[in-house]
This record gives C-alpha cells, sequence and structure tokens, in this order.
C-alpha cells in the first residue's frame, strides 16, 4: 500500500464507485492518478466543471438531493473560503451528503503564499451544524475516512497533506471512534492532528530519553467528537499540549480549550500553532517548526514547561488554561 493519503483516498473512493452507481465524484479541474483512473473506468460517474468551486459546490448539493452520493476534490483554501456561503447553505443547511476530498492541509503548499494556505479552514468548518471534519495522518486513516463518511451520508470533508508519511496504523484497525492513542504516558499528554501526529511522536520519543512518558493522542475527526472519550483522556492527565498546523482560533486548540473550560479541575493546557494572523509570502513547514514551535523541539519544550509550572503549588484554586 502507498503511504501518500491522496493514492489511499482515491483507492478507496474508487471501491465505492464501482459498487454504487449513485456515487459521484465532481472536481473543478484537478488532476491525480487516482482521478485519472476513477475518470476512465467510471466515467458516467464523473464530473469536471472547470474552475468554479463554488458552482461546483452548488451542483455538488443539487446531485445530492436527487439521491446521489456526491464526492468533490479539489485545494483545501479554494474549497472551503471561496465556497463557505455553498457549503453553509446547499449543503448543511440541506444535510445532504456532499463529501469534500481537499488536497492542501496546513502548509502542504506553504511556498505558494496564503492564497494556498490551508489553515483557516476547520475554524470555519466546525462552525458549520452538521458538518464533518476528517484530518487524517496517515494513509491507512484517510482511506477509512472516505469509507465512514460515505456510510454517515452526511456532509463532511477529508483534509490531505501533500506528504506521505510513515503508516501509523496496521491494516484493518478500526477507526470508527474518532480517536487514536499512539502511545501513553502518566505524566502528560500531547493532542495533535494531522501532520503534526508524526512531530508529536518524535517529541514524545525525545522526552522519554528522560524519563518523561507522555500520552500522544491523534485526533483525526475534529467534528463530531466522542466528548466523553475526550474529556476522561484530559481529565486523567496532569498537563495537555495541543499541537496543529492550523490558526490559532477555531481548531484543535479551541475545540480542546472548549472541553477544558467545562471541567471541575482542568489540566495545565498550552496550544501549539501558527498564530492569529496571515502568513504572507512563501511560508514552509521548516520556518514554522523554527518560529512557531511546531517541531519535535518545540513540542517537547512544552511539555517541559507545563510539568514544572504543575509541580509548583497553585497561588488559587481557579481554574487557568495557558
Amino acid at each position: 500500500m502507498s503511504n501518500d493519503p491522496r493514492d489511499a483516498v482515491f483507492d478507496a473512493l474508487y471501491e465505492v464507485m464501482s459498487n454504487d452507481r449513485n456515487t459521484f465524484l465532481v472536481t473543478n479541474d484537478m488532476g491525480a492518478m487516482g482521478v485519472d483512473r476513477i475518470r476512465k473506468d467510471v466515467p458516467a460517474q464523473f464530473l469536471n466543471l472547470g474552475i468554479a468551486e463554488q458552482n461546483l459546490i452548488s451542483v455538488a448539493a443539487g446531485l445530492a438531493a436527487t439521491g446521489k452520493t456526491v464526492f468533490t476534490f479539489g485545494i483545501l483554501s479554494h474549497m472551503t473560503a471561496r465556497c463557505y456561503e455553498q457549503l453553509r447553505l446547499d449543503v448543511c443547511a440541506l444535510g445532504v451528503p456532499v463529501i469534500g476530498i481537499a488536497s492542501g492541509a496546513g502548509l502542504s503548499y506553504g511556498v505558494d503564499g496564503p492564497t494556498h494556505h490551508g489553515i483557516y479552514d476547520i475554524g470555519l468548518l466546525r462552525g458549520l451544524p452538521g458538518m464533518q471534519v476528517f484530518n487524517p495522518a496517515d494513509a491507512r486513516t484517510a482511506g477509512a475516512c472516505v469509507e465512514m463518511s460515505y456510510r454517515t451520508q452526511r456532509p463532511a470533508l477529508i483534509r490531505l497533506d501533500k506528504e506521505a508519511p510513515d503508516s501509523l496504523y496496521e491494516t484493518g484497525t478500526d477507526f470508527s471512534d474518532g480517536m487514536k492513542l499512539l502511545r501513553t504516558g502518566p505524566d502528560g499528554i500531547v493532542v495533535a492532528t494531522g501532520c503534526s501526529v508524526h512531530r508529536a511522536l518524535e517529541a514524545a520519543e525525545r522526552l522519554s530519553r528522560d524519563d518523561i512518558h507522555v500520552t500522544v493522542l491523534d485526533l483525526f475527526r475534529l467534528k463530531p467528537v466522542d466528548e466523553t472519550r475526550l474529556s476522561a483522556l484530559l481529565r486523567a492527565s496532569p498537563v495537555v499540549v495541543s499541537v496543529e498546523e492550523h490558526s490559532r482560533v477555531g481548531g484543535l486548540g479551541s475545540l480542546l480549550a472548549e472541553t477544558i473550560a467545562e471541567m471541575d479541575d482542568a489540566p495545565n493546557f498550552h496550544h501549539i500553532s501558527l498564530g492569529d494572523e496571515f502568513l504572507l509570502g512563501s511560508t514552509s513547514r521548516a520556518w514554522a517548526e523554527e518560529h512557531r514551535c511546531l517541531g519535535p523541539q518545540g513540542i517537547e519544550a512544552a511539555v517541559r514547561t507545563l510539568l514544572d509550572r504543575a509541580a509548583q503549588p497553585r497561588r488559587s484554586q481557579a481554574r487557568r488554561v495557558a
């Protein structure tokens, strides 16, 4: 199996479309090897609507309203912000099964500048009632997200990275709970999503050399979330660090802060993100790791700082979220 999440997604979609003739793929002139295979083998279920993303979403919603399941494929930043009105009213308000496959999560297209940065969409999409948001960290998870979203027959978006990272999971893994523990430890928990999961695992390995053992949680379904299980995992840890290649606003960190705010005794919490700003010009992942602490060293430092803070007596009983 290829380690490329895009290959896994289109392999899974090919199987779905081959077995369900009421399933369509609609693109905005985007190409990929998996798309070429679908276009060749099931041409009656494929539409290329050109570079007109807002129209594409409305057409997809119209098809879905007639009983079809419609997958769309395009660049993440274009298929979300540019089409927000159509996603909000044509797709989510009607609750129709339009499932976005969106390439370019985070800084996948970082060198192409802010028009292509996929770093604001989670906040946008989490605000839409009924929308499902998937952010897989490897190819097996990505393929499973296609199958899960197809089965729900509800609006969804699957964020895809351009990297082809090492696999995290074995064939046959059950992904239905939307989150997976990749390692466990009593000293803290690092919650990550997408490409940041791999950086979190590296940080956990670095910490283990000093006998600091942390849990690493891959939260790949950002909406809906199993709040009961997530709360239990956070409550069991003295410190929580979240890491995501996304804006500070509305993403994983906001999700965790909302959960922690409802706890009687909140753990110390720190969120690592790209901040709340436009990253003008070309922005690489190497830059983000150095300047926004998104790499293994930055995550390690955040865990150590929170552990030091947790070891100090609290000045008050007030809950604190750092």
